[in-house]
């Protein structure tokens, strides 16, 4: 047997969660640069510059990332003189940016903390970066040893977020437990996969029992203590099972019929992904029914399908204004994906149009 390591990044959670900023990175020296989005920079500023104040630790300057995470955005913002005498990366806003700073922090070897200000990914507390050409389109996963020395979520800037992307957070985050325990299904598990597994259930219970109070606390701007649990859910919990399952840069149990329906329905001419109701995470919420249906899970699918319903999530095959025609025409790239590489059963175009027929007709 070989020896192996399990690097989880810690976190602070809390509508004062930057006054812990000095505790967890002054050892990594006094200047920090801030690299985010402009909205996201703009949300933390003040709260970073005071976080800071008397402290020793100075920043020095900030910085946007741009609007995709690419090799050369990264190269470009490595080469400025403010990254360059920062002893610390700050990675502040969404995945995107968080994703850009990872690539910075490989290109420098400098250390970086992330300091998400939406709840619907998991970047933050994650060991991978998806990178995408100049153009926009996918170019590649780029993993890392380690993740962010230390996560700071601050619950009272994420409560005044849009809430769209709280509410696209929720349906990916779920996903998370019926993909990954689907895929891992009567296998012999190494215990780091095991253990991401049996944790991946909590992406989706958190979000059952705090999903709904945690969306209205959103749009009323409360820091609640369920937008709390929701919140750490996406984050934190999602991240984890996704750097346990896949320690091995292997993504056999990362993956599944979800995210194969969103990904086919991307192969369309004319999806916008940027359309509400075509959000990654929107998509992914329904592709959740699709997926227990191929699995015959047809009472958790009513239970889902109910929740989703609470929420304003897709319920139904018109709430993603997506045709039974659309769901022929992608089936095949569907059933192709990746994500269904490694799959208890094999997973036919038939399948997701029967699927897809089936909640049409609800």
């Amino acid at each position: 047997m070989e020896n192996y390591s399990i690097l989880i990044p810690s976190y602070t959670v809390g509508p004062k969660a930057y006054e812990k900023i000095y505790d967890y990175c002054h050892v990594y020296g006094k200047k920090a640069i801030v690299i985010g989005g402009a909205r996201a920079m703009a949300a933390a500023k003040a709260k970073l510059v005071q976080a800071l104040e008397g402290t020793g630790m100075t920043i020095t300057g900030f910085l946007c990332f741009g609007k995709e995470c690419t090799h050369e955005a990264a190269r470009r913002l490595a080469e400025k003189p403010q990254v360059q005498e920062a002893d610390i990366l700050f990675a502040v806003g969404g995945g995107k940016a968080v994703d850009t700073v990872k690539l910075i922090s490989l290109v420098l070897e400098k250390p970086y903390a992330a300091f998400p200000t939406i709840a619907s990914n998991c970047a933050a507390s994650s060991s991978v970066s998806i990178v995408y050409h100049e153009d926009g389109s996918f170019c590649e996963f780029v993993h890392f040893l380690r993740s962010a020395i230390h996560i700071f979520i601050d619950t009272d800037i994420i409560a005044h977020a849009p809430k769209q992307y709280l509410w696209a957070g929720i349906g990916d985050t779920y996903a998370k437990y019926y993909e990954v325990s689907i895929s891992a299904k009567g296998e012999q598990l190494e215990h780091f996969q095991a253990l991401g597994v049996n944790m991946s259930r909590m992406c989706m219970q958190t979000l059952v029992e705090h999903g709904e109070q945690a969306l209205e606390d959103n749009i009323a701007g409360i820091a609640s203590y369920d937008l709390e649990q929701a919140a750490l859910a996406i984050i934190i919990t999602t991240g984890w099972v996704s750097m346990l399952v896949a320690r091995t840069h292997n993504m056999d149990y990362n993956g599944g019929a979800a995210h194969a329906f969103f990904y086919g329905l991307c192969s369309l001419p004319g999806f916008d992904e940027t359309q509400t109701e075509h959000l990654h995470g929107v998509v992914v919420g329904f592709g959740v029914l699709v997926l227990l249906i191929m699995d015959g899970q047809e009472e958790e699918c009513r239970k889902m399908q109910e929740f989703n319903r609470k929420l304003g999530l897709p319920a139904v095959l018109k709430d993603i204004d997506i045709t039974m025609e659309d769901v022929k025409a992608a089936a095949a790239v569907m059933a192709k994906d990746e994500d269904l590489e490694h799959y208890p059963y094999r997973v036919t175009p038939e399948m997701f149009i029967e699927a897809a027929e089936r909640l049409n007709q609800e």
